[in-house]
């Protein structure tokens, strides 16, 4: 153990996941920038979520079924997912070292030496450039996405931001605080999709843009950028500016609608448009 690091403190051992809800511990760890390990076992899986203090945590996540042993932040999706459909237990170790990745069994020497290279410290102070350089490391431990799913992503993660974007010149033009109303509804949907909450740092929104940790559309994506769209627009539309409220966001994104019909379809963005508005769009 390095001589300046802390001592690994336990501070909770063997919760049954039937009771604890992980992204909700999660996020009570982030929030008091933690820094330590989170340790989930279930039966043939288990994964370690690597907390930092600051960044998005790394989760080391080996899967006994199909073999694989990786070390990346979009596992972080998959573990909160089985975790509510499987028992288990979670433990929580706080200290520096523990907050350090090991390498994985699959990946190369090269691929080893820079993960054991990186410490908390590094990777709290070079913050999301480190988190890029870590996500180019581990990229050699899996399969290149194809240009196919890639370019499915980048559709889909444009097409999210014109529509965010169409619902916050609605929400300008009537005054509202778009931004606090969004953050707002993410949070609130956090449970269920646990890419949208903010502080994961996975879907970040800024200047009409959208941009997301890894390079596949996350399950549920478009479901839930469309009901956190939902919900900021029911804060929006009240009283009696609500009929004109929903008709002004409804003008907006059919303005989308018809530069994008065919990306629209093949996203499934196009069945949310008139729940996102609450009244016909096209």
């Amino acid at each position: 153990m390095n001589s300046e690091s802390k001592p690994t403190r336990v501070w909770y051992e063997n919760l049954d996941t039937s009771f604890v809800n992980l992204w909700g511990l999660l996020r009570f760890l982030s929030q008091k920038s933690f820094v330590g390990r989170v340790h989930v076992e279930l039966e043939n899986y288990s994964a370690d979520v690597f907390l930092n203090g600051s960044d998005t945590p790394l989760v080391h996540e080996v899967d006994g079924e199909s073999g694989t042993d990786v070390i990346e932040e979009s596992a972080l999706h998959r573990l909160v997912l089985r975790v509510r459909e499987a028992s288990g237990t979670i433990s929580v170790y706080e200290g520096a070292d523990e907050a350090t990745p090991p390498p994985s069994e699959s990946q190369t020497d090269e691929t080893a030496q820079a993960l054991a290279a990186a410490t908390p410290e590094s990777m709290r102070s070079s913050g999301a450039k480190d988190a890029d350089a870590l996500a180019a490391v581990t990229s050699a431990t899996n399969d290149e996405a194809s240009p196919a799913a890639k370019g499915e992503w980048n559709e889909t993660s444009k097409l999210s931001g014109e529509l965010i974007v169409a619902v916050e010149r609605a929400a300008v033009s009537m005054g509202a605080d778009f931004g606090g109303l969004f953050r707002e509804s993410r949070i609130a949907l956090a449970d269920d999709y646990p890419f949208l909450d903010p502080l994961s740092g996975s879907l970040q929104y800024d200047n009409s843009t959208v941009t997301m940790s890894g390079e596949f559309v996350p399950d549920g994506y478009v479901a839930g950028v469309s009901e956190a769209l939902r919900r900021a627009v029911n804060q929006i539309a009240t009283g009696e500016r609500e009929r004109r409220a929903r008709e002004r966001i409804a003008l907006e994104l059919a303005r989308v609608a018809r530069k994008r019909t065919e990306a629209l379809a093949r996203s499934g963005f196009t069945e949310q448009l008139d729940r996102i508005a609450g009244t016909k769009v096209i």
